[in-house]
């Protein structure tokens, strides 16, 4: 008897503390919390097409295991500490790579105001913003900071009650979303003081896009890694190609760099391959420092969509 006594004032106390504790997992399930959508440096990505009004969207999620009873206004704010505070902790004082906050004349969002519905199925509300992107640049971050400014009900979770709407630039012919690599083969003609040196070439060009029919690369066999290039590099070796409703091509300096497009419309052209991918056909030449010798540098060249 001393030891079934002994072994119920043991095991009774464990029952309690195991109640307690399947109440408290139980109450943390079914609490909702109100938070926006992003990663865990507050970004959240959305490509936009050069040359329209695109829309994007913030997403607001109610977490919880069950779904809400009644309906739930979220409004927002723009939170401009939020830029300040990514550049701080990402670039400290190299202020040359900060990103930017977007301007209000290129984006609208009409209302700040979204609801969570009971009778909808979905767990989330999209609060839409219409971009308009011409203008911006593939070097630059462009960011939309908002923050949740208050709840109808429930609790906010202060880990992410904001967001950083980043805008990707892209066209029909390249994104930033993710490096876009053409393959380049041709023939490249070096005309030195003693004489001409031609050979082939084989080299993976990245494309950035500048607006709705513009791309812009770096000529002859120059490249960079996207991740550290310098605006010096830029201006020194880019140039921009402008594809014309014909589908010919037009070259043009980026920045300092000397070039001048070579033959015509027969010559520079844009087209789809039998494969589905988009070929740049280019006979232009530039300028460049060979050897210490300054020379023009002449390419005859196609370029080729790498999927």
């Amino acid at each position: 008897m001393k030891r079934i006594y002994i072994f119920a004032a043991i095991l009774l106390p464990l029952l309690l503390t195991s109640c307690d504790e399947n109440e408290q997992f139980r109450g943390e399930l079914y609490k909702k919390v109100i938070y926006l959508l992003s990663t865990d440096d507050y970004t959240f990505e959305s490509e936009h097409d050069f040359g329209q009004e695109t829309t994007g969207y913030v997403t607001v999620y109610c977490g919880g295991t069950q779904h809400i009873d009644h309906d739930v206004t979220v409004t927002l704010e723009p939170d401009p500490d939020a830029v300040h505070d990514y550049n701080y902790m990402y670039y400290d004082v190299d202020e040359s790579r900060y990103a930017h906050t977007l301007d209000a004349s290129q984006f609208t969002i009409d209302s700040y105001q979204t609801v969570l519905k009971a009778d909808s199925e979905d767990n989330y509300a999209l609060l839409p913003i219409k971009i308009r992107p011409d203008g911006l640049s593939p070097d630059s971050i462009y960011f939309i900071p908002l923050r949740i400014k208050s709840v109808s009900d429930y609790e906010v979770n202060p880990d992410k009650q904001k967001v950083l709407y980043q805008i990707v630039l892209r066209n029909k012919y390249a994104t930033m979303a993710q490096t876009t690599y053409y393959q380049v083969t041709g023939i490249e003609n070096r005309h030195l003081a003693d004489g001409d040196v031609a050979g082939g070439i084989s080299v993976t060009r990245i494309f950035a896009p500048l607006s709705a029919n513009q791309v812009r690369c770096f000529a002859g066999t120059n490249t960079y890694n996207p991740s550290n290039v310098s605006k010096a590099e830029i201006d020194r070796y880019a140039m921009t190609l402008t594809i014309n409703s014909d589908n010919s091509i037009t070259i043009a300096p980026f920045g300092n760099l000397e070039v001048e497009m070579l033959g015509g419309a027969q010559d520079n052209y844009f087209e789809v391959d039998s494969r589905g991918r988009y070929v740049f056909h280019l006979h232009y030449r530039y300028k460049d420092t060979v050897a210490g010798e300054t020379a023009w540098i002449e390419m005859t060249e196609s370029c080729v969509q790498r999927k």
